[in-house]
């Protein structure tokens, strides 16, 4: 379970007004759309009102003029504040009530419709504003944040947890809003008919609330499990979709499919014990109303034998009070989503209260005061030490070495010697738990980590080319218009001008999701281009051409020699034949620098340089 999994989360109020400030912009929408509902609600006692005229005026008839008669056809609505419109409706004949039902819900039916796409707008608008802001912050938290969650879990939150997050906001409005005063109108026509059998029915308001009071612990602790499970769920599956040659080279499909079986059913048995809660609360709640029903139809059947209810006010009185369970069942079932709502806005909002890297440059503050030409490139690690967060051992332990303007230096060693985390340091993406890394004299932490950035170029082995043209990704970071001069300078010094000319529309052709048109030594030649394009005074090449073909390599290696003298090059290679020609290789073992020199003068001291040439 990862860390955010394990957070605890924030109270429900400090919650709810975080969600409020993403609705905040929205509200002069939002609140057009709680209108709109509101008119549904509002229609339903009309109807039941007319419903009510039909049976006291179709059906009933005088038998003795008296006012008090149970056939007199006056009935209860026709007293207090809905008077006027029973006069009103009693104007017509009561073959025209009828019309009168059709227009009421042709009516309801706009209202409800603009209503809800109205909600489903602002809702839409509080999933985007929510999911950019948490990419974004994404963006810009340290590489020791994801060191500790696993990129498929991160994606599972900013889409499935910000889709449940839309939910809440939705459908509980919806039922706060249209069921609330669905119930508030049911209520009220209830009081107009007996106060007396409706004070009954309140009865009912406490057991409801402590059913609800009971599911919602369950409710939020079970939707957090089912938030968890489903990021375990995802990152498993991008694991092993990612790594399907792996997993067939090895006939490991059972192993893999038992593993994926446990983390589904963890999944299931999570989700299940979410809905087991939800489902628990509408049928507690029907059986607290339908023993308030039972007494309350009891006793109004009592009146209308006394003759102090019509036909039409008990038929009216009856639909009021079944009314009042579509209503009670949707109040009580939204908890179920306002609790998946608030548990998946925590671990969004715990996501965008991570404390960022030490200082992130804003997007205007891409380069530093200085120009990135300016810059001489002098790098000194001094007395360097590092350990990962999730390790008990130093990676790096008391590194010193100086890298001056202009040298191709390169870092070889094993696997987990270090040198890949030394040039994550340089690059600013950890900082040293000890010593100093300083370029040009100044400190590594006294840098903008906007200026610093603009100061590096880093090719790595894994090239990230977005699905655009060619052009775009040789230009990656540059916003506005390209410059295409520019970009085939670039193209040219990687030598990848020709094979890119040779693509059916040349530097506009799109290279496919993840460079899939394009073969791997095409791909690696964009990522030197897009170092040459940015021009930075030092280059960082990790492993860059391990991948590659000898013929490709070749290509790299030339390009690379282009740069030598003009930039500060780093670079890491397990081939040695590809760094034989560098100014100074230093030599990584366990963490530790042991050895620096040329190529001749360490295959001359015979040590781990020396045993490494032989395993080649």
């Amino acid at each position: 379970m990862t860390e955010l999994a394990e957070k605890p989360s924030s109270s429900d109020r400090a919650l709810v007004a975080r969600l409020l400030s993403y609705v905040r912009p929205y509200r002069g929408k939002l609140t057009g759309a709680a209108a709109l509902l509101a008119m549904v609600s509002l229609v339903e006692p009309l109807i039941l009102l007319v419903f009510a005229r039909i049976v006291d005026r179709a059906f009933a008839k005088p038998v003795d003029g008296s006012a008090n008669s149970p056939l007199a056809a006056q009935g209860k609505l026709a007293e207090g504040v809905l008077a006027p419109l029973v006069e009103w409706l009693d104007r017509f004949p009561v073959t025209w009530f009828p019309i009168f039902v059709v227009a009421m819900f042709v009516f309801r039916a706009i209202c409800n419709f603009a209503g809800d796409v109205a909600l489903h707008w602002v809702s839409s608008r509080v999933v985007f504003d929510v999911r950019v802001d948490t990419f974004k912050k994404m963006l810009r938290l340290p590489m020791r944040f994801f060191d500790r969650n696993a990129a498929a879990e991160l994606t599972s939150k900013i889409t499935f947890d910000a889709q449940q997050v839309g939910a809440s906001c939705s459908q509980a409005l919806t039922a706060l809003v249209q069921d609330s005063l669905k119930l508030i109108s049911s209520v009220a026509i209830l009081l107009i008919l007996s106060w007396q059998l409706t004070l009954g029915v309140l009865v009912i308001a406490p057991l409801v609330a402590l059913v609800i009071r009971f599911v919602t612990k369950r409710l939020r602790r079970a939707s957090q499990a089912m938030q968890s499970s489903i990021g375990e769920l995802a990152r498993f599956s991008d694991e092993a979709l990612t790594n399907q040659k792996t997993v067939k080279s090895f006939n490991a499909f059972a192993m893999i499919g038992d593993a994926f079986m446990l983390r589904a059913n963890r999944f299931r048995q999570a989700y299940m014990k979410q809905e087991t809660a939800n489902a628990a609360s509408a049928p507690l709640t029907h059986i607290a109303v339908s023993l308030a029903i039972a007494v309350i139809v009891s006793l109004a059947i009592a009146q209308g034998q006394r003759g102090e209810m019509t036909a039409g006010d008990f038929s009216t009185y009856f639909i009021a009070l079944l009314g009042l369970l579509p209503p009670l069942k949707a109040l009580s079932s939204v908890n179920a989503v306002i609790q998946r709502g608030l548990a998946a806005a925590g671990g969004l909002f715990a996501i965008q209260d991570e404390p960022a890297e030490r200082e992130r440059a804003s997007l205007s503050d891409r380069t530093s005061s200085v120009a990135p030409s300016a810059h001489r490139g002098r790098i000194e690690i001094d007395n360097v030490s590092f350990r990962y967060e999730t390790r008990e051992i130093e990676a790096l332990s008391s590194i010193r070495l100086t890298i001056e303007p202009g040298q191709h230096v390169a870092f070889v060693g094993g696997s987990g010697s270090g040198k890949s985390t030394l040039l994550s340091l340089i690059s600013g993406f950890y900082e040293p738990s000890g010593g100093e890394i300083r370029i040009d004299g100044r400190a590594l932490n006294a840098w903008p980590l906007g200026a610093l950035r603009a100061s590096l170029s880093l090719v790595s082995q894994d090239v990230l080319l977005v699905n655009d043209s060619v052009a775009r990704n040789i230009a990656f970071g540059d916003e506005g218009d390209i410059d295409l001069a520019r970009v085939r300078a670039a193209a040219r010094a990687a030598g990848a001008e020709s094979f890119i000319d040779a693509l059916p529309n040349g530097f506009s052709s799109g290279v496919g999701e993840g460079g899939a048109l394009l073969s791997g030594g095409q791909r690696q030649r964009i990522a030197l281009a897009r170092a040459f394009y940015k021009d930075a005074p030092i280059v960082l090449f990790d492993e860059a051409t391990s991948a590659l073909d000898t013929a490709s390599e070749r290509v790299v290696q030339e390009s690379l020699a282009a740069m030598v003298g003009e930039k500060t090059v780093i670079q890491i290679a397990h081939r040695l034949s590809s760094v034989s020609d560098a100014d100074v290789i230093y030599v990584f073992d366990r963490g530790r620098l042991v050895e620096s020199g040329t190529h001749t003068s360490l295959l001359a001291q015979g040590g781990v340089y020396a045993s490494l040439a032989k395993t080649a």
